[in-house]
């Protein structure tokens, strides 16, 4: 686990509040050049997370032993977007995030709140399940365990946490990591995020208590390729979803696990 900074968490935090706030950075050559259709499209960026999230609910719903748990938390929850997935598998549906911008956006289902994944603002054991998409791999600098072991906290003994993250072994950030270092961050990112090794998250949940640890992938494609090939991956992609060592050069790997506190 790295040591924990609280000024440099608290950078962390706005940084992400920042997210929501300023307009995306219009000028420079080769940011106009990496956002050329051919490279970059919002659409196919859309597009392409619809199946590993779809992997992801996938995954959290064959882990809940009746059709519905009476309490599930999506953190951090941004605009809501994972709720279509999601929203079915509970009773209440609870969301954490530390944007009240992006808040307003959330489904009005959604039992909403600001607040820090680190510090939650729910008492333990509330939760019979916890799904935490594309947020870990923003936190390379503080290390995971901290955070897992919050999520713990609020989760049942034996509640399912469900998690969504990049691959650092994925072959396509061959190409797109020197461009991120050369060019800046033509991709609008926010600051710090990477993929790591799949690895460093099963023994994280590991050490936060966590038991039943396994992962799969979620998605071979990836957003610079066009819809038709997108689709096409996909659509031979299943076979190799849990095959090892496959399952590691995954764009996206969903992982899950057990809370392990009695």
């Amino acid at each position: 686990m790295l040591n924990f900074n609280g000024s440099s968490y608290q950078k962390k935090k706005e940084d992400e509040l920042n997210y929501y706030k300023q307009p995306q950075n219009e000028g420079g050559i080769f940011r106009r050049i990496l956002r050329n259709p051919l490279f970059y499209s919002s659409d196919r960026i859309l597009f392409n997370y619809i199946f590993p999230k779809e992997q992801m609910a996938g995954v959290l719903q064959s882990r809940i032993i009746d059709d519905k748990v009476d309490n599930l938390l999506n953190a951090p929850c941004g605009t809501g977007d994972d709720y279509k997935y999601i929203g079915t598998m509970a009773k209440n549906v609870y969301g954490v995030d530390l944007s009240p911008i992006a808040l307003k956006e959330c489904p009005g289902q959604m039992n909403i709140t600001i607040g820090d994944v680190l510090q939650l603002p729910f008492s333990d054991s509330k939760f019979d399940a916890v799904v935490s998409p594309l947020f870990f791999h923003h936190l390379m600098r503080f290390g995971f365990v901290p955070f897992l072991k919050e999520f713990s906290r609020i989760l049942k003994p034996g509640g399912q946490i469900v998690i969504l993250e990049p691959s650092i072994w994925y072959p396509v950030n061959i190409i797109t990591r020197p461009i991120k270092k050369v060019f800046g961050n033509p991709f609008d990112e926010v600051e710090d995020e990477r993929p790591f090794r799949p690895s460093y998250m099963l023994s994280s949940l590991q050490e936060a208590g966590f038991v039943n640890v396994g992962y799969q992938a979620a998605s071979f494609s990836h957003p610079v390729f066009f819809k038709f090939l997108s689709k096409f991956v996909n659509a031979i992609s299943g076979f190799f979803l849990r095959l090892w060592p496959i399952k590691n050069f995954a764009w996206m790997i969903v992982f899950h696990a057990e809370n392990g506190e009695g």
